[in-house]
């Protein structure tokens, strides 16, 4: 059964209000991956963080009567809640109140498939649950089936502290041998003079679809978050078909993504930091490109990736007539300095011109 979901925005007063708006507006589309069914989003503008409940508690009586008066089953709330915090509001309102980073993990778990994709969830969840252990079982007894209860790590809750560390040291010694693994095959691609290129950009631009359209091989795109959590990889080749390069895909990134949680897929985005080349996809049609544009852009910082060779695609151009998709490149390069290549990864539009330049800037 679809859970009925209440969500919750926060516009702090160093934060603009147009990208708490658009915080909140993404959190639908995250609580509606996750299989939940939206009753209404409230922005609430927060002048200070309570230390117990996030809120102030004029607005947990709103947020609560609201909550009754739509019959939901959850509330999410866009932030960072703290266990203490995320414990009192589940309390006070007498429903699973799970936070941003607990969705994305929800998400996280449905979407993974690869073995190693799901030993990385899995040190996600757990490392999030760690210092949640505390009334867990209480917390859990209450929420039953559905968002906030999925993926690896919940059965072992009951389990002491002691244990879900042990769990924790077993799966980091696993993903280190697929590390070792990759850093071998990196090493012969090196030997062989082979060149690297990572697809990287904000999640539901369109990766999948563009690394089907430049190698012919992968996966069909899904109009969902975070559908590709594992490293895809194929081969292009230049037009006389001498020359190769291994495209890899690689799991898309948001606002707010948790450190916690880039370090759990550290063996999946090490392909974009060991990577000679970067192919940064944007989608075209959303709202605040060049936002998303330097939200990816702070992601690779943190990562280390900050000084790779860079490819900006604009995607999705086949919703869009010619005149809105000059205006749309002018407008963010004006934004963000940079140039950027028109191309629909769906039709295949410039993807041979999208070649041309992943060979040229591999080659200077």
């Amino acid at each position: 059964m679809m859970q009925r979901a209440l969500l919750i925005g926060i516009n702090l007063p160093d934060t603009d209000k147009d990208k708490g708006a658009d915080s909140l507006e993404e959190l639908a589309m995250l609580s509606e991956t996750a299989g939940a069914k939206n009753t209404s989003k409230v922005l609430k503008n927060i002048k200070k963080i309570d230390a117990a409940y996030y809120l102030s508690k004029g607005m947990l009586e709103d947020i609560k009567e609201r909550a009754v008066l739509e019959n939901d089953d959850i509330v999410i709330i866009d932030a960072s809640l703290s266990p203490a915090q995320e414990s009192n509001l589940s309390e006070y309102f007498d429903l699973n109140v799970i936070d941003r980073t607990r969705l994305i993990l929800d998400i996280f778990a449905v979407h993974a498939r690869t073995a190693e994709s799901k030993y990385q969830v899995e040190l996600a969840m757990l490392n999030y649950m760690l210092p949640r252990l505390k009334g867990a079982g209480v917390m859990l007894s209450r929420t039953g089936a559905g968002i906030g209860t999925r993926g690896p790590g919940e059965t072992k809750l009951e389990t002491d502290r002691r244990k879900i560390r042990q769990r924790i040291v077993y799966i980091k010694e696993k993903l280190k041998l697929s590390e070792k693994t990759r850093s071998l095959h990196r090493y012969k691609r090196g030997r062989q003079g082979l060149y690297t290129a990572a697809i990287v950009g904000y999640t539901n631009s369109g990766k999948t679809t563009l690394m089907k359209s430049l190698t012919g091989k992968g996966e069909k795109g899904e109009d969902k978050l975070f559908a590709t959590l594992g490293t895809k990889m194929a081969s292009i080749y230049d037009a006389i078909g001498r020359k190769k390069v291994i495209i890899s895909d690689t799991v898309g990134f948001i606002q707010n993504l948790p450190l916690f949680l880039v370090e759990s897929f550290k063996a999946t985005l090490e392909e974009t930091v060991y990577s000679d080349l970067l192919i940064h996809v944007i989608d075209a049609v959303q709202k605040d490109a060049a936002g998303k544009f330097e939200e990816v852009i702070k992601i690779l910082d943190e990562i280390g990736a900050e000084n790779k060779k860079i490819i900006t695609v604009l995607n999705k151009t086949d919703l869009l007539s010619d005149e809105q998709v000059d205006f749309i490149i002018s407008k963010f390069e004006i934004l963000t300095g940079k140039q950027a290549l028109a191309v629909s990864a769906k039709t295949g539009k410039n993807i041979n011109l999208l070649k041309e330049k992943i060979f040229k800037s591999l080659e200077n």
